[in-house]
């Protein structure tokens, strides 16, 4: 799904566009074009106009066009409104935001072009999956708020929240799009935007407000955990959407389980007063958090709890410790096994084993904690399982599931496993909302979905109830590195290492973060601890492997990772044998790794684009060379497709084509790859290559001197063939002697896909 088109009042609801797009259409016969823009394909089209995927020559990017229909706009007062109001939304920057890049008028018809995203409106994903949970609404919900808020500041309304209009990314973002740029000409004359979200007072004539954008994202909120609506009001006076919107359905009465601060938010948010609505989205955005901060479900039955205490540092009483202690030896349990499990706060016990499923549970915390084993996670998923149907009370065996379901999630990217996740998480706390280890699985949770303040909130909450949680400093150090603080996060690694010295996943996670730093001989001493604690651990030497590659260390790095290999035969162990193989001139037995690559995942562009140029290397042939490339090119294509401002795969594709003489796609792709590389050294290396291989030296020289300059391996560079003559060129000398080469060198190659460790989802 490209992109959505607001409907008016009496049209047919927006709908998606995830079938087959249109020719260009709408233009006088022959046309393709409007303005400068290329019209490639149109892909929807609703009450106000068209939408076309063009291609725009000035930004040399493929960008959603929405052409207005004509006569839309009458004269140049309409005109400049819409101009006015498309130049304010262009100067809003906000990563929920679909960016306005302009607008501008060509053959009688009014145009703006926007980011052409790739992903589902909340509509689609309602229809295919059925309501939201309340924590995912409020995760949307906070994320639109943001954005409207941002909006907001700037003097705009969007005047059109509905889930048609919020996106979600093929990378899990949500954006927030069509600000209504289109049914201007409509409202400086009449009511625009979607009945069943439209506030009451735009019924009788007032004018849209924050007020009103407010009722509608409380529409959304509702709508997306129930699937309904509060009122239907399409179609009807505004004497009758009065009547009804009286008559409104509480979400108390659809969703009873979901907890009182949601509910309080979203039912504020629908006040049928706008006075007693939130002041601002960025109140409704507080409140939203703080509903994801709810552990327990007020409106269950039992006693209500009181007000939530000041978040502090809880220390265990010795004595309460003590007696616990005790009652846990008579009870039969193994209490020294048992100790990290339990939180002591204060005067309460949290979460005791229970003697009968004591064995059981260890042993499914343990197959947690070694989880780097891939038939580990679904083992402790039945263990925990096993014990639950024991003890359903049992508030640590749910938060376990939880985290090894989250831990699957992790692997395969179902959805399902993460909504399970989720809902043990929420069970652990309602059980016990004293223990820590939920709120570090939900942190995960909320990083991973780029929520890092609500993250951040969540892990200073399981350490506040337990400051000796090694997984919640594990986690911290996640948020840490997602935000760029690279040395706290390697203090809070140093802090789980030293309150879990036997759990190998700390330092090999911190060599992992110190190899990306490119501290390298300190990544050693990481891994090579981990392996004394985990010597079946495939990653570990795997990781270890990879550094010695940097490292020049070439025979060693061998060693290890045909350990690796030994453990778990992986795909991508065999790819990166395949790329040493390379770098030591073996290119025959680059082949062959490459080969056993592939057997495994055929699916790998980047597998079969190198096995193109071990072939090329080794002396295999034309005709094999240029199958294995345009292989790569074949699956490259299907991705680009999916993400076509992946500067890395836009890369990779530019240095197929030239390699099987495509100069016009390689100069197309080596262009854009820059466009949107963010200045990564990886990728200026690789189109430095390309260049080289079409043979525009002067093109490729500045490239790869400016990548090596910034960090890229000398080692591949050092022993790349293609670049071989490039090396030797006075050319480039010089201009390395200018850029100052710096010694660090950084963990990036061009030929091999990221090591499988613990930063990957791998324990």
């Amino acid at each position: 799904m490209f992109f959505t088109v607001a409907a008016r009042m009496h049209d047919d609801p927006t709908r998606s566009f995830d079938g087959p797009v249109t020719a260009p259409a709408g233009l006088p016969p022959g046309r393709d074009t409007w303005g400068d823009f290329r019209l490639l394909a149109r892909v929807g089209h609703g009450g106000f106009g068209e939408v076309y995927r063009a291609w725009d020559p000035h930004l040399e990017r493929e960008v959603a066009l929405k052409l207005l229909l004509p006569g839309s706009v009458n004269g140049e007062a309409e005109y400049s409104a819409i101009l006015r109001e498309a130049r304010a939304l262009a100067a809003v920057q906000h990563a929920n935001i679909v960016h306005v890049y302009g607008i501008d008028r060509h053959d009688g018809r009014v145009g703006f072009w926007t980011d052409f995203v790739h992903g589902k409106t909340l509509s689609v994903l309602l229809e295919a999956q059925g309501p939201f949970g309340y924590r995912e609404a409020a995760l949307i919900g906070l994320d639109v708020a943001k954005a409207l808020s941002a909006v907001h500041r700037t003097g705009i309304l969007h005047r059109d929240i509905k889930t048609e209009n919020v996106m979600r990314e093929e990378g899990g973002r949500i954006l927030l799009m069509d600000f209504g740029l289109s049914a201007l000409p409509q409202r400086l004359t009449g009511i625009a935007g979607t009945p069943n979200y439209m506030a009451p007072e735009l019924f009788t004539g007032h004018p849209a407000t924050v007020a009103s954008d407010i009722y509608a994202m409380g529409v959304l909120l509702y709508h997306l955990v129930t699937g309904e609506y509060p009122a239907r009001l399409s179609g009807i006076t505004p004497a009758e959407a009065a009547d009804a919107i009286g008559k409104r359905k509480p979400l108390l009465d659809v969703r009873p389980d979901i907890p009182e601060p949601f509910l309080k938010a979203v039912n504020m948010a629908m006040e049928v007063d706008p006075a007693k609505r939130f002041g601002s989205a960025g109140h409704l955005a507080a409140a939203l958090t703080e509903s994801l901060g709810a552990s327990v479900s007020d409106n269950a039955s039992g006693p209500k709890a009181g007000p939530a205490p000041r978040r502090k540092m809880l220390f265990p009483a010795a004595g309460v410790a003590a007696i616990i202690l005790a009652v846990a030896a008579l009870a039969g349990m193994r209490s020294e096994s048992l100790r990290r499990w339990l939180h002591l706060a204060g005067n309460q016990t949290a979460s005791v084993v229970p003697a009968n499923v004591s064995d059981e549970f260890l042993k499914a915390q343990d197959l947690l904690q070694h989880s780097y084993k891939g038939a580990n996670l679904a083992a402790a998923v039945t263990g925990f399982q096993q014990v639950l149907q024991k003890d359903p009370s049992f508030a640590l065996a749910e938060a376990g599931l939880g985290s090894a379901y989250f831990g699957q999630f992790r692997n395969s990217r179902d959805p399902k496993l993460l909504d399970q996740a989720t809902e043990h998480i929420d069970k652990a706390l309602q059980l016990d909302p004293n223990l820590a280890s939920p709120y570090v699985t939900q942190a995960r949770i909320a990083a991973m979905e780029g929520h890092t303040s609500l993250a951040m909130q969540q892990i200073e909450k399981a350490i506040s109830l337990d400051p000796h949680n090694a997984e919640a400093y594990g986690s911290l150090a996640e948020i840490y590195k997602a935000n760029g603080r690279l040395n706290d996060s390697f203090t809070a690694l140093q802090k789980a290492i030293d309150l879990a010295p036997d759990d190998s996943r700390w330092p090999l996670r911190l060599g992992s973060y110190q190899f990306g730093a490119g501290n390298l001989q300190e990544a050693v001493r990481q891994l090579q601890s981990a392996i004394s604690l985990a010597p079946d651990n495939a990653t570990a030497y795997f990781d270890l492997g990879v550094v010695d590659m940097q490292l020049d260390k070439l025979p060693e790095a061998k060693a290890n990772l045909e350990k690796s290999l030994a453990l778990d035969p992986y795909f991508d162990t065999y790819q990166t044998l395949g790329t040493l193989a390379e770098l030591e001139g073996r290119f025959s037995d680059a082949v062959a790794m490459y080969r056993k690559a592939i057997d495994l995942n055929p699916n790998s562009y980047e597998t079969w684009g190198n096995l193109g140029s071990a072939y090329l290397w080794s002396g295999a042939g034309k005709d094999k060379t240029g199958q294995a490339y345009r292989k790569a090119i074949e699956i490259a294509e299907a991705e680009r497709k999916k993400t076509p401002e992946d500067a890395r795969l836009l890369g990779e594709l530019a240095n197929y084509y030239a390699s099987i003489g495509n100069k016009t796609q390689s100069s197309i792709f080596v262009r854009q790859s820059l466009a949107f590389s963010n200045d990564d050294p990886a990728i200026t290396y690789r189109a430095g290559e390309t260049y080289e291989i079409l043979g525009q030296r002067e093109k490729a020289i500045p490239l790869i001197a400016e990548s090596v300059t910034r960090g890229y391996d000398l080692n591949e560079f050092q022993r790349s063939p293609e670049l071989a003559s490039l090396r030797s060129d006075p050319a480039f000398q010089a201009a390395l002697v200018m850029a100052k080469t710096p010694k660090m060198i950084t963990m990036q190659t061009a030929k091999q896909s990221e090591p499988r460790s613990i930063t990957n989802g791998k324990h």
